[in-house]
């Protein structure tokens, strides 16, 4: 189900920002949309076509109202969980779903993220991540 995923990709978002690490919506969008099921590819490549990518916000409605959609469309969809896409929609219409780092904060105050307490996951050297600079 798409709102389980789009809960556990703000959720982990929402645990990073409160070692102070924010992920920017523009990279929420990214990784949402990679992480999607293979019979999502279709939307994938819809969303990916667009000159510009939407914001985290949009996305969310825009997933949540694709797999009402779907559901639909298939026969398999229930009231109950058509009122539940929706409601969770609303919510993120409604700002409730906003990120807990708003854009307009500065970072003064702020600890800084440190390379050096970062272990790579490759070679376990501290210092760097694998993806980035690993030897």
């Amino acid at each position: 189900m798409i709102s389980t995923y789009l809960n556990k990709l703000t959720t982990c978002r929402d645990e990073l920002g409160s070692v102070s690490i924010t992920t920017a919506d523009d990279d929420m969008v990214s990784l949402t949309l990679l992480g999607l099921l293979k019979s999502w590819h279709s939307y994938q490549d819809s969303v990916n076509g667009r000159e510009k990518l939407p914001d985290w916000e949009r996305l969310w409605s825009d997933l949540m109202q694709e797999e009402i959609k779907r559901s639909t469309r298939d026969g398999s969809s229930s009231k109950h969980d058509d009122e539940e896409n929706l409601a969770l929609a609303s919510k993120v219409r409604k700002g409730k779903g906003k990120e807990s780092h708003p854009k307009s904060s500065s970072s003064h105050g702020r600890k800084k993220f440190e390379k050096l307490k970062v272990r790579c996951f490759h070679c376990h050297e501290v210092g760097h991540y694998a993806s980035i600079n690993c030897p």
